[in-house]
């Protein structure tokens, strides 16, 4: 048969149906078995949720032990496209490469005696040519060629090892089934960022009791509701597409209309909510208890997520184990007294301790009197008799009470003010900060109206009592940067408990708190002032082809590297969640020999640039922002003239766009001639 010839794809005919036949479940297994049977592949196609991956799974543990193999890759040396492969019994596949790495160490292990001989050769033929020949100059030349020859030999040696794994072809494992009990199987179905409600039609790993509460997101909040309540009242409100089969019901939901707090990046983020089903439930459940004593009940493959070396990571919950930190929302309350009791000494929290017992009794037994209660307390009668006339109340009871009256006890999920609150806090992990005897809290920037900017915020939170301890002086050698400090011990004590470094923070460990992550206003506003203050704006090169690295920095010694690492990386996802591209976090030494100096850095293509200036606000760095602003609109107008150059001279827009590494949008942009703002 002559081969069918096309002008174009246009000539092809395509069927109405592409689909040739539609089979029931019945049908459908005899058509696996029967493509079992000629070996076959059978490619499975739907919705998220209708049970692909679970059918995968089953078949993967169905699969005899014995049928396992190990697939291995060798070079090709005709093709290096085109690997060789090659399938062994299971567990050979390990003891093939590391022979192959043996023998890799062994080569050239002959030719290594022979140069080695040689350089030591090459050290002692200077001394005999010196005494035979009488001459320096003679010695000179056969000492330089010694040396020349003994660093050739070293560097021999150093990639000597490099260089064999390569000329002897190594092979690399592709599978290795090495003690696994089951065929591997891998389900690349997606990230879990549907978090409680899920962003699938129908999954039996999400299941809950009617009374279960879960959180959702309304008008920036973080709330809590009945579960059913909430399911029935979005099936009422879509009853005309309610999907039913068996008791099963499931509904698509409008966009924007349920965001949950849920798991994305790593990260707590309010996540939309695609669908909704409910369907009866009878069978085994799994308890779990927590050190709180709260209890989740869930089907034994519910996955949970857990805290794994700080990352989330999702288990089944017939797979926790007993001390397993379990990943949860926080209470309502983020800090009470008892955090700010906390930010004391020993023996400040011990009066506190005596003090709360005091009150206890007093409420107790109404009638006694100062000298009764410290009979009972087992203390001397002076201090009960201080704090029966109110006075000499413990100083972190006063902090609290000073907190309190301004509305800032307890501080809820809720309060007005937390967006603020994380502002100022985020700006204490990058140019501010908290002196380490707790005297002073502060923010050095280059420009006078960023610190006084720090000032009007305290005041916003704390009244205009905040403005009674603070100063600003100018610093620097040259007079060139300003500093806002407040003394104030009640502000201090209060950022203090919510998690702000103290001290140098070269010398410390860095954890952001877990509550900025509650809601996204929260994160925005602590990570702008955190970027705002350590990050490296860029200016375009001077080669006019392309910007200076932007990046984010900070410095410990060698033993905080892992910390160092962890905070890049909690950075890193919310850059993510906003949609700006890291590309890599790097680790260089300074002229300090005790520090180094951790590095996040970010994409500086156009696109991924313009991203950050829309997506992240900085805050306390209006120079900054104008820097960054200046360089992409001066980097547009480079690119446009480029362009246009390019265009004119015959080339086409997707040769142009590639030359220049562009994409369509950041072309559209860049010829709209509109400048960049934040």
């Amino acid at each position: 048969m002559a081969p069918l010839k096309y002008a174009s794809t246009a000539d092809i005919k395509v069927p109405a149906k592409l689909i040739e036949q539609v089979v029931g479940q019945e049908s459908a297994v005899e058509i696996i078995r029967k493509a079992a049977v000629q070996r076959r592949h059978v490619l499975l196609i739907g919705s998220p949720g209708t049970g692909k991956s679970m059918l995968g799974l089953g078949l993967a543990e169905l699969l005899p032990k014995e049928t396992l193999a190990d697939i291995l890759s060798f070079p090709n040396p005709n093709d290096e496209n085109s690997p060789l492969i090659r399938t062994v019994p299971v567990g050979q596949g390990r003891d093939i490469v590391a022979r192959s790495r043996i023998q890799a160490m062994g080569m050239g292990k002959n030719q290594n005696v022979l140069f080695f001989i040689l350089a030591i050769a090459s050290l002692i033929v200077p001394f005999w040519a010196r005494n035979h020949y009488k001459s320096d100059v003679v010695f000179a030349a056969f000492f330089i060629g010694g040396m020349i020859f003994f660093a050739a030999f070293m560097f021999q040696i150093s990639i000597g090892k490099r260089m064999a794994p390569s000329q002897l072809n190594i092979p690399r494992l592709i599978v290795d089934n090495f003690k696994k009990k089951n065929a591997p199987f891998f389900d690349a179905t997606g990230a879990h960022a549907g978090a409680l409600l899920g962003d699938v039609l129908h999954d039996p790993f999400q299941c809950f009791l009617p009374a279960t509460e879960f959180t959702h997101v309304e008008d920036g909040l973080i709330r809590n509701a009945p579960m059913q309540n909430t399911i029935d009242a979005l099936f009422d409100k879509h009853r005309k597409g309610i999907m039913a089969k068996s008791g099963y019901e499931a509904i698509f939901l409008d966009k924007n209309e349920l965001f949950v707090l849920g798991g994305l990046h790593g990260s707590l983020c309010p996540v939309e909510a695609l669908s909704c089903n409910r369907q009866d439930y009878r069978g085994e459940a799994v308890r779990l208890t927590t050190s709180e004593n709260k209890e989740l009940i869930v089907t034994p493959e519910h996955r949970v997520a857990i805290n794994n070396r700080g990352r989330i990571e999702y288990i089944p919950a017939k797979d926790i184990k007993e001390g397993t930190e379990i990943i949860t929302k926080s209470e309502e309350v983020i800090l009470d007294e008892q955090d700010i009791i906390n930010t004391y000494d020993a023996r400040q929290q011990d009066q506190c301790r005596l003090y709360g017992r005091y009150l206890e009794i007093k409420a107790k037994n109404p009638m006694w009197g100062y000298k009764r209660i410290a009979k009972s307390m087992g203390q001397k009668i002076g201090k009960t008799r201080w704090w029966h006339a109110n006075k000499h109340i413990p100083v972190p009871i006063q902090t609290a009470h000073w907190l309190k009256e301004n509305g800032l006890l307890p501080l809820r999920e809720n309060h007005p003010h937390l967006p603020l609150i994380a502002k100022i806090l985020g700006a204490t992990f990058g140019d501010g900060g908290i002196f380490e005897n707790l005297n002073g809290i502060f923010l050095s920037s280059y420009e006078m109206e960023s610190a006084v900017e720090f000032g009007h915020d305290l005041m916003e939170i704390f009244g205009k009592e905040a403005n009674r301890n603070s100063r600003i002086i100018e610093g620097g050698e040259w007079g060139h940067s300003w500093c806002y400090q407040n003394t104030n011990r009640n502000i201090i004590r209060f950022f203090a408990a919510l998690g702000a470094p103290l001290g140098n923070k070269t010398k410390i460990g860095l954890e952001i708190p877990n509550w900025i992550y509650l809601q996204e206003t929260f994160a925005d506003h602590f990570f702008g002032a955190l970027l705002g203050g350590e990050l490296g704006a860029p200016k375009v090169h001077k080669r006019k082809n392309r910007l200076q690295t932007l990046d984010f920095g900070i410095t410990g010694p060698e033993s905080l590297e892992e910390n160092r690492m962890a905070f890049l990386n909690r950075v890193k996802k919310y850059l993510e969640c906003k949609e700006v591209l890291v590309t890599s976090i790097l680790k260089r030494k300074t002229r300090n020999e005790t520090l180094a100096l951790y590095r996040l850095m970010i994409s500086i293509r156009f696109d991924n640039v313009v991203n950050f200036i829309k997506r992240v606000e900085m805050h306390y760095c209006r120079y900054k922002k104008e820097k960054m602003l200046n360089a992409i609109n001066e980097f547009a107008r480079i690119k446009r003239d480029k362009y246009q150059k390019l265009v004119s001279g015959g080339y086409g827009a997707e040769h142009a766009m590639k030359t220049l590494n562009l994409t369509p949008k950041s072309l559209y942009a860049i010829l709209s001639e509109e400048r960049v703002e934040a």
